[in-house]
């Protein structure tokens, strides 16, 4: 298996070019040592791999195959080490990000991002993106992970947070379960369904060790965004999470309402094996974990003030 894989660059030349001659000129060396390495491989693998005439070589059915498998291995190569000549010497990054994410926590910190040398392109979806594809580079996700095939690093946890506008008749209350009124409406986001994250709130009361079913009124989003969008303008509970509350907590916009809870799920940077020690990803993965405690430093530091107020 040795001989076979470090003969590829041989095999690839020798279909190209149909000619052991031609095949010595293009990778540098004697046609005679071209021969002898074939035959060499030939014995090794006991059989034959290519049928030859005076002037030309044909692979046989069985060296067709290998021979593909060379070309293909090469071609691969080739389009991973362009890849990662691009990131280490321009950090072009082309980054896949879901919606809500995007809106409440990244691009406000593109600023940032760029003036830490980091020149990102935002690729907003809510499926999650096919790296083979080479649509982007890595791909911030929210989940269990990690995910199998791709290097991926975990960022940061989660917790479920219950969270009001600041001028719904609940931010004002104190010295009681804000939750308990049952007239209260929760608001959702389908996506927690839609992708079992278990972020919705049936999972927030299981963590608190309730399995009531809750008779609230219920009002769903198809993202989480719009859905604290919605709690800001009160119309009601949302279930926030880590990175899409804090700033609007900080400004001012949501109060929290309710205990934290931790989930599962958590967010994860994750690219392609072969890109993930570039210059370019290890500087993006540094500044997203720089960018998520400067987000939860702030608002710890924030709650802490206002307990210590209360």
């Amino acid at each position: 298996m040795a001989r076979l894989v470090q003969s590829f660059g041989l095999l690839a030349a020798v279909q190209h070019h149909g000619s052991f001659a031609a095949a010595a000129r293009a990778l540098d060396l004697d046609p005679s040592a071209v021969s002898h390495r074939v035959r060499a491989l030939e014995a090794e693998l006991r059989m034959p791999l290519f049928e030859r005439s005076t002037r030309h070589v044909t692979p046989t059915r069985a060296g067709a195959i290998l021979c593909d498998a060379a070309t293909r291995s090469f071609a691969d190569a080739g389009r991973a080490l362009a890849a990662a000549r691009d990131l280490q010497s321009a950090r072009a990054l082309r980054l896949s990000v879901h919606s809500s994410l995007a809106m409440k926590w990244l691009l406000p910190r593109l600023p940032a991002a760029a003036a830490s040398g980091l020149d990102l392109s935002i690729d907003v979806r809510e499926e999650l993106v096919v790296f083979e594809g080479g649509e982007v580079d890595a791909g911030l996700r929210f989940g269990e992970g990690p995910y199998p095939g791709l290097h991926s690093t975990r960022l940061a946890g989660c917790d479920l947070q219950p969270v009001v506008g600041a001028g719904h008749p609940a931010a004002q209350r104190t010295g009681v379960d804000r939750l308990a009124d049952e007239s209260l409406t929760l608001l959702t986001d389908t996506g927690a369904e839609k992708f079992r994250t278990g972020t919705t709130w049936t999972d927030y009361r299981r963590l608190l060790g309730s399995n009531e079913v809750s008779s609230n009124p219920v009002k769903h989003f198809d993202r989480a965004d719009l859905m604290l969008q919605a709690a800001i303008g009160g119309l009601g509970v949302a279930l926030g999470r880590t990175l899409l509350i804090e700033d609007d907590i900080c400004n001012g916009l949501l109060i929290p309402v309710g205990q934290p809870v931790r989930v599962a799920a958590a967010y994860w940077l994750v690219t392609k094996p072969e890109l993930a020690d570039t210059a370019s990803m290890m500087t993006l993965r540094a500044w997203l974990k720089e960018q998520i405690g400067l987000t939860t430093g702030r608002h710890a530091r924030r709650s802490l003030s206002v307990r210590r107020a209360d």
